[in-house]
């Protein structure tokens, strides 16, 4: 176990750093779940853009009633620039559109959905928009049934009326909150750990394979199996460190609020994507030892891979290109394990299954590369 302890012992004399960077990258993890979970829902005004292609009475009706307590502007647009209103969105320019079809009173009548609404679905402003909807389209509803015609002014002036409401937290929102937080929470821990253990472990590996211990190494009676799993072993010493860390931090931040949370599938997500990641510097290193390659490297798969993975934006207002894309990336699939607060085991076991068979391959590639390097010199 001479490679095993070698390279522990190279990574204990950076002790200092690696405990520093750490702590930073968990206080920016923190930070991040905070600004994106919220235990308190207040109504505010939004900013709403409505294609209407109906314009009808219903239209209208729906319509004025958004627009007396938000900010409405209308398009009769045939063909709107949805692209261009995605974007709005993700600059936060408008809270979400709305686009009301053609054929929406038919829709209505038959009980069919009769909008579709594009917004951010990790925001309480999406879950002001819809309960406005919802409730428009209940008591139109209603009213229909009773009638047999729509009195559109007449719901709205119905629904104009208000009276104060106490609303008592019941166990399911707290539950839902408690996993809101923890999410948001292990996607930005599992960006972080990927950078971090990419940008680490190829910095310090790459000053453990120095030219003369290299040469050193090419010439030993030790077989490339044995030196890469004493390699690898100790890597994942390592990243087993890196995850109870961020992990077991977190849970001791929030130890009262973990109810409705499968932290089992948050934990098992984080070791595999720790797994992957050493997997892939594995192959980074089998092809360079140099640190601005490694940096550059670590950089562009981490941050290309958090963006289109649903973490640093919404996946809901991606092009469909771009969610296409992400479907074949492992940070994705890594989400997907603990994506739903009641998730089963075989409900988190493809995405599970999909990063496991990522990391084998990149570590094959990774042996294969290694020994024709070390065959070759």
């Amino acid at each position: 176990m001479t490679v095993f302890k070698g390279i522990l012992l190279h990574f204990w004399k950076y002790r200092i750093l690696i405990v520093i960077l750490l702590s930073a990258f968990f206080i920016f993890a923190v930070m991040f779940s905070q600004g994106n979970s919220s235990e308190n829902y207040t109504s505010e005004s939004l900013r709403i853009d409505i294609i209407d292609h109906s314009r009808s009475e219903m239209s209208r009706g729906l319509i004025d009633y958004l627009d007396e307590n938000n900010e409405v502007t209308v398009s009769n647009e045939e063909n709107p620039d949805i692209e261009a209103l995605e974007e709005k969105i993700f600059l936060n320019a408008i809270d979400g559109f709305i686009t009301i079809p053609e054929d929406a009173e038919s829709k209505f009548t038959s009980g069919r959905p009769v909008v579709e609404t594009t917004a951010d679905q990790r925001s309480t402003q999406h879950l002001q928009m819809q309960t406005a909807i919802r409730q428009y389209f209940t008591f139109l509803k209603a009213d229909f049934d009773t009638t047999g015609e729509l009195h559109t002014d007449a719901v709205t002036d119905l629904l104009s009326d208000s009276i104060d409401v106490e609303i008592h937290e019941s166990v399911d929102v707290e539950a839902q909150s408690n996993f809101e937080y923890m999410r948001n929470y292990t996607n930005f821990a599992g960006y972080w750990i990927m950078l971090f253990l990419l940008i680490l472990v190829g910095n310090i590996m790459s000053e453990f394979n120095s030219p003369e211990l290299k040469q050193r190494i090419n010439v030993s009676p030790m077989k490339t199996s044995t030196f890469m799993s004493q390699m690898i072993l100790s890597q994942i010493v390592v990243g087993l460190f890196v995850v109870a860390f961020m992990f077991f931090g977190a849970l001791a931040l929030r130890t009262d609020s973990l109810s409705g949370v499968p932290l089992g599938k948050m934990f098992t997500a984080l070791l595999l994507i720790t797994a992957f990641t050493l997997s892939v510097h594995y192959v980074i290193a089998a092809l360079t030892t140099n640190k601005f390659i490694i940096n550059g490297l670590a950089n562009f798969i981490a941050i290309g891979m958090a963006f289109l993975s649903g973490i640093m934006i919404p996946f809901e207002v991606m092009g469909q290109t771009a969610q296409n894309i992400a479907q074949y990336l492992p940070l994705y699939h890594f989400t997907q394990i603990y994506a739903e607060p009641d998730i089963t085991w075989g409900g988190a076991a493809l995405p599970m299954l999909v990063t496991v068979l990522y990391t084998a391959a990149f570590l094959i590639t990774g042996m294969i590369l290694e020994n024709r390097r070390k065959t070759s010199s």
